[in-house]
């Protein structure tokens, strides 16, 4: 592990590729689909926890 304190790193410092979209048709779609379902697994885990919080009962 390292000793040297964290330096915030600046967008200006990061190289341009970082910003480009992936080359190919199917790995955006694959980046596109990841970043779907960490936004539906984001709002499940809110949700459970709004209604764990608010006493909500859900029946099914």
């Amino acid at each position: 592990m390292s000793t040297e304190p964290r330096t915030r790193t600046s967008m200006k410092d990061m190289p341009a590729e970082f910003f480009l979209p992936p080359e190919s048709n199917a790995a955006l779609w694959d980046e596109t689909i990841k970043l779907v379902l960490g936004c539906l697994a984001f709002l499940l885990v809110l949700g459970i926890i709004v209604a764990l919080t608010q006493g909500i009962v859900i029946s099914v």
